[in-house]
């Protein structure tokens, strides 16, 4: 039986030209297609949306925005986002033309200006967070595939074989996980993005509540981005890629830089908030905007856990070649079985423990290290806990 492989030698050079370019039209031909069945798909679904806010206002009011966020939603998932600012564009063209005062005319008063200011906020929220499940889907994907090759390379051995076992385990953990961390506390702002947004519509609404619901879409807003901020940093720290623009810092300076951001929320807390800095003139060689992100972390997090009434100090002392902080709470402290999990990925998820994703020591961790500096706690039940670390000094 003849061999495919010498079939395709014993083929001219201009048949095989002619199999790459049908190849290649075949490939074009089919992301022309894929193309236009996205942007298709959402301008079909805001059709729909405008169709079925029409039928329903045969029966009576209805919100002009109800349909056309799951019709942006729909786009932003299955098309991403160019079909999704095709959804959010087409969209309030129809409710300016068919719903919003007067009729048949694109002009506003400032009412509408702010309802569709907010539709834009949830589009683009609604956009961000489809293209993060997106990616965090692939992620895992691609991680998977990865794991697959990884797999087929491992010998036959007993011991490789449970390497193997090992790694697949760990990898499809990891993956449920950080899907179900995205899923779930991207889903909670934007709930109440939601949410804000269908008391935005209600048209007897005074101007001093439509400003407090625009506040909790923005602090929301916020709060997704901050999470999103988190999520690549734990990912640049996994991969090795997390880079610092050192310089010389004071050590009086990020105290300063402290107090000015948290004494308000501890004074909201009821809780003193004490800094002791060392002498004047000790500096550590640092990437300021780390060493602000790490200290806020912990300085949060103690604040966070101290009950009213309660304190939170932050010192720090030359040592030798490094710079010491402490930060010292006098909050519930932490078991010595829960010791060994304090800097994972996640643990407070597992915890379900929902004031946070459980990332903020794991970064603070990765901070540090990168740096050349320890982390560590010191933490009893019903004492307290101090959370330690140091940085390089400033020569």
């Amino acid at each position: 039986m003849p061999d495919p492989g010498d079939e395709r030698e014993r083929r001219s050079p201009n048949e095989n030209c002619r199999d790459g370019r049908l190849v290649g039209q075949h490939r074009r031909a089919a992301n022309i297609r894929t193309f236009i069945a996205r942007y298709a798909l959402a301008l079909l679904v805001t059709a729909v949306a405008l169709i079925a806010t029409l039928l329903l206002r045969r029966d009576g009011p209805t919100p002009s925005f109800l349909f056309f966020v799951p019709a942006v939603a729909i786009s932003a998932w299955y098309g991403g986002p160019g079909p999704s600012a095709v959804a959010t564009a087409v969209s309030l063209l129809l409710i300016d033309l068919n719903f919003l005062a007067p009729g048949g005319s694109l002009r506003i008063d400032r009412v509408e200006g702010l309802e569709i200011i907010a539709f834009l906020i949830v589009s683009v929220t609604i956009t961000s967070t489809m293209e993060a499940l997106n990616r965090a889907r692939a992620l895992a994907e691609t991680r998977t595939a990865e794991l697959k090759v990884l797999n087929a390379e491992v010998g036959r051995s007993y011991d490789a074989e449970r390497e193997r076992r090992h790694v697949a385990e760990l990898m499809a953990h990891t993956r449920e996980e950080v899907l179900a961390v995205v899923a779930h506390d991207l889903r909670n702002p934007l709930n109440l993005i939601m949410t804000s947004t269908d008391l935005l519509l209600e048209e007897d609404l005074d101007e001093h509540r439509r400003r407090e619901l625009l506040g909790v879409t923005v602090r929301a807003g916020r709060q997704m981005n901050g999470l999103i901020a988190d999520l690549l940093d734990t990912v640049r720290l996994q991969a090795g890629k997390f880079p610092l623009d050192l310089e010389d810092v004071r050590v009086v300076t990020i105290f300063g830089q402290m107090e000015e951001t948290f004494c308000p929320l501890a004074a909201k807390r009821q809780v003193h908030l004490a800094a002791v800095p060392p002498e004047d003139g000790v500096a550590v060689r640092a990437d300021p905007l780390r060493v602000s992100q790490l200290v806020g972390n912990l300085v949060g997090n103690a604040i966070k856990f101290t009950p009213e009434h309660g304190s939170v100090t932050i010192r720090a002392a030359a040592d030798g070649n490094h710079v010491a902080f402490h930060i010292a709470d006098t909050g519930p402290g932490v078991a010595q079985a829960d010791m060994r999990h304090l800097f994972d990925n996640f643990w407070q998820a597992r915890r379900n423990d929902h004031r946070g994703v459980g990332l903020g020591l794991a970064i603070a961790k990765g901070i540090v290290e990168a740096h050349g500096g320890k982390i560590w706690c010191e933490s009893a039940p019903g004492q307290g806990s101090t959370f330690s670390f140091t940085l390089p000094r400033a020569s």
